[in-house]
């Protein structure tokens, strides 16, 4: 299925400069990152069924799956313990042709590691891990607004075939995105994530008495944005 990527104008596949945020550590765990060096588990079946299945483990780059809303822990703000990947691999190694037709199960990750080769997120390949192993040490890459949204469009594709119009995923996403970015600015300031949220969910006046957060999914940002600098210039 030959793919307009419309919502950015560029002919499919995308371009790594499009696809990815430049690297910050101080940027928060998303759905989407790319991590190399990562325990991938597998369970191999046994002689019968009442055998315990034999277990093995490989390092491998792989992608987090969850929504952004459900991989942290709501009380402390650090990642949740237990995370869902899925496998990173070669394109062309697994039979993806130059134009991604039919190939629904998979997420494209162009230029993945700096050498011109495509990667893909195998969404069939997927396994249950610590996130003590997701540390941002290990993080290959982070997506940009138009390569997450480009995700969640393969997610859907891969469990309803169903083809989701960029720019409806963009704009559905855009409120989240935005508190992604302010939380990263506040990182920098090396503050606590806890109390990030806590700023979030404070009424103000400027804000016509709304929490910080209730604005921002109302679309207010850059009003946030600039209460967000005065908070942290204070």
């Amino acid at each position: 299925m030959p793919y307009q990527a419309t919502a950015s104008g560029l002919q499919w596949p995308l371009s790594p400069d499009e696809f990815y945020l430049p690297a910050n550590h101080h940027r928060p765990v998303m759905q989407g990152d790319v991590f190399t060096d990562v325990p991938f588990v597998k369970a191999k079946r046994g002689n019968k069924l009442t055998d315990p299945p034999a277990v093995s483990s490989e390092r491998r780059t792989v992608a987090v799956l969850g929504y952004p809303c459900d991989i942290y822990n709501s009380d402390t703000w650090k990642l949740a313990k237990v995370q869902t990947i899925a496998l990173v691999v070669n394109a062309d190694k697994v039979g993806i042709p130059e134009n991604w037709d039919g190939a629904y199960q998979f997420a494209p990750l162009p230029d993945l590691f700096g050498d011109g080769v495509t990667h893909a997120v195998d969404l069939r390949a997927t396994a249950n891990i610590d996130a003590f192993y997701l540390d941002v040490s290990q993080r290959q890459r982070c997506l940009s607004e138009l390569g997450w949204a480009t995700f969640r469009q393969r997610l859907g594709l891969a469990s309803t075939r169903l083809l989701n119009h960029l720019s409806d995923l963009t704009n559905v996403g855009s409120s989240l995105w935005q508190e992604m970015g302010l939380w990263t600015q506040w990182n920098q300031a090396e503050r606590s994530a806890p109390d990030f949220q806590r700023w979030l969910d404070e009424r103000e006046v400027d804000l016509g008495g709304f929490t910080r957060r209730t604005a921002l999914y109302r679309g207010i940002h850059e009003t946030v944005r600039e209460s967000l600098i005065s908070a942290l210039q204070s």
